[in-house]
């Protein structure tokens, strides 16, 4: 069973949503996991986190974790739930300023909270070391980012902030991992351009699969669609 078909799995098992929130960062978690070597993590983007359960536990205890709202717990591994977004990279923040190495995977809906800006400036003046990487899949709880409120050109602006910038394509892991073994003395984004949904063609794309939940039939035709990926 692959990590995506581990994630159908869960989900359906444990009635959650947020599926193809989960599909678009698979490659993403993977690169982190391989990269942050002892750096602190904060899973910002929580929409995901079928994703983290699945990489870092066994099928049942993911499924069990899922069955309730992510919350900072030694059990499940979060150091930050991520309960209100934009609240994450304030909270990378904080840890930064100990002089940590943090990695951040954030959601481009977060991108809509203006805490989150307070805290991309305060970065930079901090020259925190700090590396994010944006789930850039173009869609939030209700729709098309660009039609909700344009976050383009988003490169641009994190450049304006001082921000070193970088946009990959979010489903290379080769790509993704190269970039986040680059170190550097101040903070760092990583746009992940993904696909919502990867890999199922009746889920990507489709913002409603922000809050439907796998019926038995979309269950069997997901697993097969993804055992030949």
């Amino acid at each position: 069973m692959n990590l995506r078909q581990k994630i159908i799995k869960a989900s359906y098992d444990a009635k959650a949503c947020h599926i193809g929130s989960a599909l678009s960062c698979v490659e993403i978690m993977e690169a982190i996991e391989e990269t942050k070597e002892d750096a602190e993590f904060i899973f910002s983007k929580a929409s995901g986190v079928a994703t983290y359960y699945c990489m870092k536990h066994p099928l049942k205890k993911a499924t069990e974790l899922l069955r309730s709202y992510p919350l900072p717990s030694k059990e499940g591994g979060l150091v930050w739930s991520g309960g209100s977004l934009g609240q994450g990279l304030s909270v990378a923040c904080g840890i930064a300023l100990t002089g940590k190495r943090v990695y951040v995977l954030m959601s481009d809906g977060e991108l809509q909270e203006g805490q989150t800006w307070e805290a991309i400036m305060f970065a930079n003046h901090h020259k925190l070391p700090l590396t994010v990487v944006v789930d850039r899949n173009r869609l939030q709880a209700l729709g098309d980012t660009e039609k909700i409120n344009k976050l383009e050109p988003l490169e641009e602006k994190f450049a304006a902030f001082g921000w070193n910038t970088r946009s990959i394509d979010g489903h290379n892991k080769r790509m993704l991992t190269e970039a986040l073994k680059v170190k550097l003395k101040k903070p760092r984004v990583i746009i992940a351009n993904t696909i919502k949904g990867k890999g199922v063609d009746f889920i990507e794309n489709k913002y409603e699969w922000h809050y439907k939940n796998l019926d038995e039939n979309g269950y069997k035709k997901a697993m097969v669609q993804l055992n030949t990926k």
